[in-house]
């Protein structure tokens, strides 16, 4: 038996393949645990504008408390194959993801945390 029973919002090339929040909220449930939003999406290149986010996540009471941001340096600051990502949210969950550990988790080399540093320092990102 399943875990769990993925919903999956269509979106269109009318609005960009970006999520229309509307849409969204219709297919929550009491059973709804998971929202994984992937912005910019492959193969779209499709970027979730500011106002569509805080639309989507100010919409469900309480997201704050549970979110977590997943994201890389790959694409946001031309650093493909660098391998080298980060984990944002409230402490409790990340000290678990933290609890992982393995090649995909830990361990990035000297030369890509340098790497990370000097975009850091850049300021912005080039989307």
């Amino acid at each position: 038996m399943p875990y769990a029973n993925p919903v999956i919002v269509e979106t269109s090339l009318n609005n960009n393949f970006l999520l229309d929040p509307k849409v969204l909220e219709s297919k929550l449930n009491e059973k709804s645990r998971v929202l994984i939003l992937c912005s910019h999406s492959n193969p779209t290149g499709s970027v979730y504008p500011r106002k569509v986010m805080e639309e989507i996540f100010a919409s469900l009471p309480g997201m704050w408390e549970r979110t977590l941001t997943v994201n890389g340096f790959s694409k946001a600051f031309v650093m493909t194959g660098w391998r080298l990502g980060y984990l944002a949210g409230p402490t409790h969950f990340v000290q678990a993801c933290g609890k992982i550990q393995n090649q995909t988790t830990s361990s990035a080399s000297s030369i890509s945390q340098k790497a990370k540093v000097a975009a850091l320092g850049l300021g912005y990102a080039i989307y």
